[in-house]
């Protein structure tokens, strides 16, 4: 329970920061407020300990390398799309 806290703690300090990153990368509402979510779900689900002090840095981290992906998950997907489409 204490942990779930703690959690939500973070989050309601954290997720403005977060969404705003998430949104200059993305600029996309819905995929940016999906990404700070799952951001706090994977810590939740994978037990991640977070070391006092650097959580930010972490969850910023987090937030861009999910934003990343997603932009190079979209790339193939297109490019893909588009050779089928070429054929």
């Amino acid at each position: 329970m204490n942990r779930k806290k703690d959690i939500e703690q973070l989050f309601r300090q954290h997720y403005a920061k977060m969404y705003n990153l998430a949104r200059c990368i993305l600029s996309d509402d819905d995929e940016s407020k999906d990404v700070v979510s799952e951001v706090f779900a994977q810590i939740l689900a994978d037990d991640v300990v977070l070391v006092p002090g650097s959580e930010e840095g972490y969850l910023m981290r987090s937030v861009r390398n999910r934003c990343l992906n997603l932009i190079a998950h979209k790339s193939v997907k297109e490019r893909v799309a588009k050779l089928l489409l070429d054929d």
